[in-house]
């Protein structure tokens, strides 16, 4: 259901002076604002305040908390992190910063360099989105705001240190500027790992954001956020540690600039221009002259215009809007044994064109509904439509009830549509595409001091891409074969027990079951008959306590992963096995010197505690996770 901040909550600083809950107005949900409480879709939000409270830099840590999401990665710091959405796909969720997909052309998404840093607040909807997004949004959407500048120009600096040999600096300028607004962030993450050798990660983030009012009718928003990121990494596909030299390399510079202006007090436009180019890839020189050795490099664009118009019609708000997307990758690769080599160039574009409407409508005795509907042009698939209707209704002051039911599609990868050599890649492929609806309830008690929701979701998975060696089946590599479905229940509570004191929950129940099977029928496969879908935990659970004042504040995290299946990719064929479940437990505390000592009125001492308990787990099958991680360290204010 829609709460202010499912993980944590807004600040509680701010809540000491207002002990009922207010829901805030999203956009990313209907792409128009609308109070989250009474969205037709399932909609949390985490404010950047509360991240910082809780000494959180990490995206991929930020959403871990939030019912209905898996976070998975391959070992240390800085590698493969993969988020599993309501039992989808990894490639099922379109990730967003500032309006620009972040994905790769065909969903993937690898959370490992996304930040918090200079993050104003993240959305997540929960459910089918392609409406309104187009590919990858299968499951859900997730975006990422860049902080807002408030009052005069001000500066905000920390830096922290701990386990690992790990260190956080970050810097933060902004403020109102004329008619606007702006900051502008540079932050810098590094760690040794949690190998003994060949573990770090090193990660330079820029970031920044500017608002400016042109004429009283018409505003500008640009922002930019670039990282520069190399790890290192010892381990092989099966997580075993063999390799000292290997490593990879990613830039990435996101852009935006949307132009909007009101024509009308009824009628406004919006013109947003997006960019996402990353350059990278990975170096595996041969350890010795007995062994191989592997470079690749990626560049990978993908550029979009996307252009709509928002007219309201009494207490209704109808959208308009046609997109443009480009999208290019070219990968250059060598392979090394002994004194045999051989390299290859891999290239492929392609353009999509679409056309999406929505109707977005109050009606009298508080019924909000929601119908959209969109026809992708692929130049590659061709046209691929998508609708999405849905509705909430508070028959009673407190008490939210909401339905939606909506398809979505993800499109191929670039290697699943092209590639050649020993893997043949499919150009008749087709998306990807799920079916799903969803019933919801939110009731808050006590002056709103006690908020409940629960929300059962169904959905059907089908034409899903499996991999075979040989070409027989479909004439490729790729195939549209399998079919699965994920069927679920999510349970979310919020208590503001005291004007200091605030505790929040969640619960979720997940049913996967692949319904029509691939193509490896071995120990190895991945699409079994009648199985579960790897790395999705039946049940998960979150419980979250936060407490502050102005002498200091405490956040306190417990995370709960069943266990769930997976694969030993040691062997070949892999073998099945299972994941055990563990339960983490994170601290984040925060204290102002000013209490202490009145000269120090704009710092604060921070900490950060990830694993409070040592709890000894892994998210992939014999891969390693952080043990015990404390970070300490100091902000300041000026």
């Amino acid at each position: 259901m829609a709460f202010a901040a499912a993980t944590g909550g807004a600040p509680l600083a701010a809540q000491q002076t207002d002990t009922a809950r207010v829901a805030p107005v999203v956009v990313t949900a209907t792409r128009t604002p609308i109070d989250a409480a009474a969205s037709p879709a399932t909609v949390s939000v985490i404010t950047g305040e509360s991240l910082r409270l809780r000494g959180i830099t990490s995206i991929a840590d930020a959403l871990a908390t939030l019912p209905g999401i898996t976070i998975t990665r391959n070992g240390s710091f800085g590698s493969t992190t993969s988020l599993f959405l309501r039992g989808g796909e990894a490639k099922y969720v379109k990730v967003l910063v500032d309006g620009v997909p972040v994905n790769d052309p065909g969903g993937a998404i690898d959370l490992s360099t996304l930040t918090t840093d200079n993050v104003e607040r993240i959305e997540i909807v929960r459910g089918p989105a392609s409406v309104l997004y187009g590919a990858d949004a299968v499951t859900g959407v997730v975006q990422i705001f860049t902080r807002r500048g408030q009052g005069p120009t001000h500066a905000i600096v920390s830096a922290r240190g701990g386990s690992y040999g790990s260190s956080d600096e970050d810097g933060t300028i902004l403020g109102a500027l004329g008619s606007g607004d702006f900051s502008l962030g540079l932050a810098r993450h590094d760690t040794r790992g949690i190998y003994a050798f060949n573990s770090a990660d090193h990660n330079t983030v820029l970031s920044g954001g500017a608002h400016v009012a042109l004429d009283p009718r018409t505003d500008l928003r640009v922002s930019l956020r670039y990282n520069d990121g190399l790890f290192r990494y010892p381990t092989d596909g099966g997580g075993d540690v063999v390799d000292t030299n290997a490593h990879q390399s990613q830039d990435r510079t996101v852009l935006s600039a949307e132009l909007s202006r009101f024509f009308t007090p009824r009628i406004d436009g919006r013109l947003l221009l997006t960019s996402d180019e990353t350059t990278g890839g990975t170096d595996d020189a041969p350890d010795d002259s007995t062994s191989g050795g592997y470079e690749s490099l990626d560049h990978v664009r993908r550029r979009g215009l996307d252009a709509r118009t928002d007219v309201v019609l009494g207490p209704s708000t109808v959208t308009v809007g046609a997109e443009l997307e480009q999208e290019d990758q070219r990968t250059e690769s060598q392979s090394v044994f002994g004194s045999f080599s051989s390299t290859s160039i891999f290239q492929a574009s392609r353009r999509n064109r679409a056309a999406y409407g929505q109707l977005l409508a109050n009606l009298p005795a508080s019924v909000v509904l929601t119908a959209g509907s969109r026809l992708d042009d692929n130049e590659k698939f061709g046209k691929f439509g998508t609708y999405r209707v849905g509705g909430s209704w508070a028959p009673l002051a407190r008490t939210h009830l909401r339905a939606s039911v909506g398809t979505s599609f993800r499109e191929p990868t670039f290697t699943e549509n092209f590639s050649t050599g020993f893997v043949t890649g499919n150009p008749n492929l087709t998306p990807e595409r799920a079916a799903t609806w969803e019933v919801g309830v939110q009731q808050s008690l006590i002056a709103d001091r006690v908020t409940v929701g629960l929300t059962q979701f169904n959905q059907l998975f089908r034409n899903m891409i499996d991999y075979t060696g040989s070409t027989s089946a479909c004439g490729a590599s790729y195939c549209n074969v399998a079919r699965a479905r994920a069927d679920g229940r999510e349970l979310e509570a919020h208590v503001t027990a005291t004007r200091h004191l605030a505790f929040d929950a969640n619960f979720t129940h997940l049913e996967t079951k692949v319904l029509t099977a691939g193509f490896d029928s071995s120990s190895g496969g991945l699409y079994h008959a009648n199985e579960q879908l790897i790395r999705r935990p039946t049940t998960s659970w979150n419980l979250g306590g936060s407490f502050a004042s102005a002498r200091g504040s405490l956040d306190v995290r417990f995370i709960h992963v069943g266990d769930r299946t997976d694969r030993d990719f040691r062997p070949f064929p892999a073998l099945a096995v299972r994941d055990p479940a563990y339960t983490r437990t994170d601290l984040g505390a925060e204290l102002p010197l000013a209490a202490y000592a009145p000269e120090l009125r704009d710092a604060a001492f921070t900490l950060h505690v990830e694993n409070l308990f040592d709890v000894n787990y892994q998210s992939v099958f014999n891969f390693l996770s952080p043990r015990r991680t404390i970070l300490a360290g100091a902000r300041l204010t000026f």
